[in-house]
């Protein structure tokens, strides 16, 4: 009879066991790494659509708290009577009304759980760049700055942009000229739509336009800039209690600006003595910015606005201002 070795069989069949119960066992680790990544995955993405979400909803609030901050400025417009006298009060604030009568408003607010502000700058007391003579504008790029050799380039490439032809002037630009550039463009032979445009001009740069940003050494160039006293906006009259030191020099001549500045020293003008001047404006810029509730979102809305008689004309509106 047969002898069967239990022993070896039992053996065999229990090391049969480990073995699948190790197989089993890495499986089900891998599955929950597995698990766990794609989880780790569905919860990141969660988290991204949320900030997301929550980043647009912020967004949105701050550009309706801007939109509010436009509109309380139209109202105050819409509230000025008319041909009311327009000045600068002691801290360069666009003022509307008599001195002794002044009730000036808080322009900036709280509104649900953002906020807004909201500034209103003149821009009849500004040289409209696109009427401007050649003398205005020469004074007002030397007065910033600009060597007179630079000055000579700048205005006349200037009228060569703002003017209908192709000829250009003896130190001034034409298409040849901007067509040969790195990045080629063509000159537009047409007015200024913004003031902005002017960077797009022979002999114009950043500095220029907005101002040097950082100190210069003595022997270096600094700029103060231009683009605060320019305008596409308005007639060629003057408001001289708003238009700056600059501009009132570039337009009424040295004499005359510093017989208006003596006179603004004691308060707004009430009454025009001279050419090319007024006291009142019909053309605005509103920047009107709103914040959400710990001010880490912000958006900001710019528009220029003309008001006559009891209606306001949006004449440019930019509703992602960056400046």
């Amino acid at each position: 009879m047969k002898h069967i070795n239990t022993s070896e069989s039992v053996t065999g069949s229990g090391a049969l066991k480990n073995e699948s119960g190790g197989v089993a066992l890495v499986l089900v680790v891998w599955v929950i790494v597995v698990l766990t990544a794609i989880v780790g995955e569905f919860s990141y993405s969660m988290r991204t659509e949320v900030n997301i979400t929550r980043n647009f909803k912020e967004e949105e609030e701050a550009y309706q708290l801007a939109l509010a901050g436009v509109e309380l400025a139209k109202f105050e417009l819409l509230s000025v009577k008319k041909s009311e006298v327009m000045y600068l009060d002691e801290n360069g604030v666009l003022t509307f009304g008599e001195e002794e009568e002044e009730e000036k408003p808080e322009r900036k607010g709280d509104l649900g759980k953002g906020s807004y502000d909201y500034e209103i700058t003149d821009e009849d007391g500004k040289l409209n760049i696109n009427t401007a003579t050649e003398e205005k504008l020469r004074k007002l790029f030397i007065d910033s700055g600009v060597e007179i050799t630079d000055v000579d380039v700048i205005v006349d490439s200037i009228f060569d942009w703002r003017d209908d032809n192709d000829l250009h002037r003896l130190n001034g630009a034409e298409e040849d000229y901007y067509r040969s550039l790195e990045i080629p463009y063509s000159s537009k032979d047409g007015q200024f739509s913004t003031v902005e445009e002017l960077i797009m001009v022979n002999g114009i740069n950043e500095d220029i336009l907005y101002g040097s940003k950082d100190i210069q050494e003595e022997d270096e160039e600094y700029y103060t800039g231009v683009a605060t006293h320019l305008t596409v906006y308005g007639s060629n009259l003057l408001n001289i209690n708003t238009a700056s030191e600059s501009v009132l020099s570039s337009a009424l001549g040295l004499e005359a600006a510093q017989s208006v500045l003596l006179r603004r020293e004691e308060g707004p003008i009430y009454q025009i003595r001279m050419p090319g001047s007024k006291i009142s404006s019909e053309y605005f810029t509103i920047l009107s910015t709103g914040k959400n509730a710990d001010g880490t979102v912000k958006r900001t809305v710019k528009s220029v606005v003309r008001l006559t008689g009891n209606n306001v004309e949006t004449m440019y509106w930019n509703d992602n201002f960056i400046g």
